[in-house]
């Protein structure tokens, strides 16, 4: 709603106003709540709407004062005659447009929601930890910022973060007066992989141009047809923020294609405003996504470029396309080189040879243990040759080799400064890369579609007998005809393949509370459930975050010592890591305890997330049915909730 509020003030029409508002939307939230904790204001939807204001006023402000400056009737003239001159292009209308996108709506919220079976369901992986309890942090401290996100900073200074995944869904629950973490979450996955991305790929897709009406339709059955995205993305890691911002580019991606490259775009005092904050929004989701524009932007930026040099224009503007076109050049460099994290944390290895790579990227089969030919492949081979044949989009084209490289050189370079060059943006992590190649492929994919809707339609043509009257009414019966016919064929041969169908069933595997479940199992969970009424409020449990115990805070709003793996411990906290279990006889243990209103004890044994073995870090938690003072008040298996009395 705010992104639709500043667009539509911006003077953007609705069809565009509506799929690059998520992004706008993004910054307004992720500003308002920086400023709202500079000011002492709570997080609720006041600071959003002060923002939202502020944002659409100066877009109306701006639009007012250029039109006046600018000559609006010479800019109305130019963008007649590109109409004119491009009056031959056809294009569905908004009726197929809208079945469209209902139908990828559809699907991609179908297998979504079997992904994640129930609302109350979460992913068992390790990042998780940090994103559903930041979620319940953000909630109870009332402080969205990511300037002063202290969660799991302890007693040392706090870093930015980005919060934006975190900032909608903690105000979305207190908008519905709810604090359900995870159904919350699960409801995020589900608009933005389900709407958020749809509309976005289809406003892609329409300002490509030269859609036909079984390519439109298509389109929604391509959108969710990528065993890799948003379903890996979703379930990996959990890869959430990244997400967030991969959802949100392709709507930015033709925005920009809409300033540069379209004829029909808007005029730029609409535009510009509302491209800067979105661009800034998909920025804040995850700064990485930066990269993934650059690779789209750089040859757009080249195509205009050329464009501008062929035609006939006054030597300023060309010596201005030149400056800009070195300007793109310049930020895309310090993009990558300075808005990466530490090298340290590419510790992600390659996992295949280059020629596997290679076959994998042109398969878009990347991180499956068999590589098959996916029809999905197949048709964006299609739209690729299409491409070249007509000499249009190619730099849709050069964006897709750049992705595919990226993935080559994740995939199989060896550890190096040339690999950590290249890809150290995203931690030199091939499944980040493998969840982007679907970002460069479906707008080839939508070509391809297209193509092939065209030649059916053509084909359908040719087979009506001579001795038939053309008319409307025949017309409509062959669009409606091949639009059905590859619409069910598409997802016959894109939803059906083992790979897809795997891809699902392990991304689904991620959401289940299993007994070999990777944080949380049965035992565990059942226990969580009964802590609300077992410990009093405003008490503290000691736990540890390495075995899924400090999701106890997340799920049951119930405080916990640690809240993440990836966590600086206090003083308090190593002393309790340290000496738990011996309290009865060391002082320090009593008085760290007093510091934090430590009264409980949470232990869920020695299985680790990720199977890891890190019990040399807190040997005060070991073996604590056999600590004197700790009173065991109930259990669930092999996970025990402990009350403790050692210190009197």
């Amino acid at each position: 709603m705010p992104g639709v509020i500043v667009a539509l003030c911006a003077g953007l029409p609705a069809r565009i106003a509506l799929p690059i508002a998520p992004g706008v939307s993004t910054a307004i939230i992720v500003v308002a709540a920086i400023a709202a904790d500079a000011v002492g204001m709570g997080w609720n939807l006041w600071p959003v709407a002060i923002i939202t204001i502020v944002c659409a006023a100066g877009c109306w402000w701006m639009r007012r004062i250029v039109s006046r400056v600018v000559d609006a009737g010479a800019i109305a003239s130019r963008v007649r005659r590109r109409q004119a001159s491009s009056s031959t292009r056809t294009t569905p209308r908004r009726g197929w447009w809208l079945a469209g996108g209902l139908l990828g709506v559809f699907l991609t919220g179908w297998h979504m929601i079997a992904q994640i079976g129930r609302p109350d369901n979460f992913a068992q992986s390790f990042d998780n930890m940090f994103h559903l309890n930041a979620v319940r942090w953000i909630l109870d401290h009332s402080n969205g910022s990511s300037l002063t996100m202290s969660m799991t900073s302890g007693d040392g200074p706090t870093s930015f973060y980005p919060l934006a995944w975190h900032d909608v869904i903690s105000l979305a629950l207190k908008t519905a007066n709810s604090a359900d973490v995870a159904a919350g979450t699960n409801a995020m996955v589900l608009i933005i992989s389900s709407v958020v991305w749809v509309l976005g790929c289809f406003y892609l897709i329409r300002m490509l141009g030269r859609a036909t009406v079984p390519g439109v339709v298509a389109v929604g059955v391509l959108v969710c047809a990528f065993p890799t995205f948003p379903y890996l993305s979703t379930s990996y890691g959990v890869l959430y923020p990244n997400t967030l911002g991969m959802t949100l580019l392709p709507a930015m991606v033709a925005l920009t294609y809409q300033i540069f490259l379209d004829p029909r775009a808007p005029k730029l005092r609409s535009t510009i405003p509302v491209a800067l904050l979105a661009g800034f929004g998909m920025v804040l989701a995850h700064p990485n996504t930066a990269a993934l524009y650059c690779v789209f932007a750089f040859p757009l930026i080249i195509t205009w470029l050329v464009h501008t040099l062929r035609a006939d224009r006054p030597r300023w503007q060309l010596v201005g396309a030149c400056i800009l076109t070195a300007a793109t050049a310049v930020i895309i460099a310090v993009i990558w080189k300075f808005l990466r994290p530490a090298d340290a944390a590419g510790i992600w290895p390659p996992i295949v040879g280059w020629r596997r790579a290679l076959w994998q990227a042109v398969t878009l089969t990347p991180m499956v243990e068999r590589t098959t030919v996916l029809p999905l492949a197949v048709i964006v081979a299609i739209g690729a040759v299409v491409t070249i044949i007509t000499r249009r989009h190619l730099w849709l084209l050069a964006a897709h080799v750049i992705m595919a490289f990226l993935w080559i050189a994740v995939a199989s370079f060896p550890f190096g400064p040339l690999r950590t060059f290249l890809v150290g943006i995203w931690y030199n992590d091939p499944y980040r890369l493998a969840a982007s190649l679907p970002l460069t492929a479906l707008p080839l994919a939508a070509i391809g579609a297209n193509s092939i809707g065209a030649w059916l339609l053509r084909f359908a043509h040719l087979r009506v007998p001579a001795n038939v009257v053309a008319s409307p009414r025949l017309e409509a019966t062959l669009k409606w005809a091949t639009t059905l016919v590859l619409a069910l064929v598409l997802m016959l041969v894109t939803q059906l393949p083992a790979t897809y169908r795997q891809a699902l069933r392990a991304a689904s595997d991620i959401y289940r509370i299993t007994p070999d479940a990777n944080v949380i199992d049965p035992d565990e969970y059942a226990l969580l459930k009964q802590l609300p009424q077992l410990v009093p409020a405003g008490q503290r449990v000691a736990t540890v975050p390495y075995n899924g115990s400090s999701l106890a805070y997340a799920l049951e709003n119930v405080d916990t010592t640690t809240t993440h793996i990836l966590y600086v411990g206090t003083p308090d906290i190593t002393e309790l890591n340290q000496g738990l279990r011996d309290a009865e006889t060391r002082p320090s243990v009593c008085h760290a305890m007093a510091d934090m209103n430590v009264h409980y004890a949470l232990d869920f044994g020695p299985v680790e997330v990720n199977r890891w073995n890190y019990r040399a870090f807190y040997p005060g938690f070991a073996d604590l049915n056999t600590a004197p003072g700790f009173v065991p008040i109930a259990s669930s298996g092999h996970a025990v909730l402990y009350r403790i009395d050692a210190c009197g």
